[in-house]
């Protein structure tokens, strides 16, 4: 976990950390960090010596008539986050001006030493373009930047002439990303019956993000046998990011047990389950709804514990996760014992809402917790159910129910932005379900 995250645990200990934090009115961060690339590899064609190679240029050329064209790779690793907006910025170095365009190109390899007009990759669909003249310029091309990979693209003049200074020079094309805190989000996961939390675990690999697990994490019964065998081999892997929250499987286990020696300090002060930290400017608190052992109801120490914590932490942009839904259409997982800690972050104006429970994919649209809708105030929750145990039957339509998904194992991605959230379900390897979109934090 980086500096700006900060755990604080369940209980009377938490009050005493959250007073201390620093996290105090006001805090949030002036800008999405940026990460700059330079390319790898680049090269110019042009039909008018089809076989000659321009790989080692230090200008590319660059025109309408004969269709003269450059060609960029980069290599886009260690990523901080998810990946908000790309930029391109070139210099160009004359003669002239062009109507600037970049564009995606044909799955094809090239290397720029043996880069030729008979050689190059075809040009795919227009990212972006400008009229542009010699200087600085720079085109928005966040379309063909989702993740860490590989980046290629090329420049063409659709019409003029003008030259660009290519890598062999110190003025060389970079590729700026900002990124913000990525939150991977899925439940009901480790079952030694089940592939598919092999099949989500393979969704987090390499992702710069953290982890929430939402409950039912190891299967049947949440014993150390069923962490050690069931949940470890796949999740396991990404231990060390994955903030949790307990289900009603690991509570099979008495005490939860299994669950607290397996997470440690991770899950909270033992016994209560619930705490909360901060990603980039976002206060994210995670709650125990498994009532029955720690008490949901108004005045209880958990709910007194979260009035607390909202209160010390007055951020624009407030999430919360826990594993049983208030909402869902799913036949025996909606759960009403909840809903006091539903008012406390309604009234703190709170916008999300993650949970479990439900063997399912179900977003809802902006409700109070009488489940009125309220697009001004109201909590979006979605249920993620999808960890890889099992699927339950979505269950007929219910109010403000967006949509659902009962055939896919996935998992939730949060791209969260300085005042708003991007989401996105990534469904396991050959899974075509998808739901995506944005919105603004109160």
């Amino acid at each position: 976990m980086d500096g700006r995250r900060k755990l604080v645990v369940g209980g009377a200990a938490a009050l005493v950390c959250a007073a201390v934090s620093g996290t105090g009115p006001g805090l949030a961060l002036a800008a999405n960090p940026a990460q700059v690339f330079t390319p790898v590899a680049d090269g110019f064609v042009t039909p008018s010596t089809p076989r000659t190679t321009y790989g080692r240029a230090r200008s590319l050329q660059l025109r309408a008539s004969p269709p003269s064209r450059a060609y960029l790779r980069f290599r886009i690793v260690a990523l901080r986050g998810g990946v908000v907006s790309a930029r391109l910025r070139v210099l160009l170095t004359g003669p002239g001006r062009a109507d600037l365009q970049v564009r995606a190109i044909a799955r094809r390899r090239w290397n720029e030493r043996s880069l030729s007009y008979r050689t190059a990759p075809g040009l795919r669909r227009v990212i972006a373009d400008r009229n542009a003249r010699a200087g600085w310029t720079s085109l928005d091309v966040s379309s063909l930047v989702r993740e860490r990979g590989i980046v290629e693209l090329a420049l063409v003049a659709k019409r003029g002439t003008v030259s660009v200074a290519s890598r062999e020079t110190r003025w060389k094309p970079t590729l700026r990303v900002e990124t913000a805190p990525l939150l991977l989000a899925a439940g009901d996961i480790g079952s030694c019956s089940s592939g598919g939390d092999e099949a989500t675990a393979a969704l987090l690999e390499g992702q710069p993000a953290t982890i929430a697990a939402l409950g039912d994490l190891a299967y049947p019964r949440g014993s150390a046998d069923d962490f050690a065998y069931c949940y470890d081999p796949s999740w396991g892997w990404f231990k060390s990011t994955t903030r949790p929250a307990a289900g009603n499987h690991d509570y099979a286990t008495p005490a939860a047990a299994a669950y607290f020696d397996y997470w440690g300090a991770a899950a909270g002060l033992r016994g209560a389950g619930y705490y909360s930290y901060e990603l980039g400017s976002w206060h994210v608190v995670v709650l125990n709804t498994n009532c029955r052992f720690v008490s949901c109801s108004p005045g209880s120490l958990q709910e007194t514990w979260l009035r607390n914590d909202l209160a010390l932490h007055p951020n624009r942009c407030t999430l919360a996760y826990f594993h049983h839904p208030l909402f869902s259409s799913t036949a025996g997982t909606a759960t009403p014992a909840v809903q006091p800690l539903w008012q406390v972050l309604y009234d703190a104006g709170a916008d999300l809402v993650l949970s479990g429970h439900a063997h399912n994919y179900q977003r809802f649209a902006p409700q109070s917790p009488s489940g009125a809708a309220d697009p001004a105030r109201g909590i979006r929750e979605f249920v993620v159910g999808t960890g890889g145990n099992s699927h339950h039957p979505a269950g007929p339509p219910m109010a403000n129910q967006e949509i659902v998904d009962d055939t896919t194992f996935g998992v939730l991605r949060l791209t969260l932005l300085e005042t708003g959230y991007l989401w996105r379900f990534v469904p396991q390897s050959g899974g075509v379900f998808a739901d995506a979109g944005a919105a603004a934090c109160h």
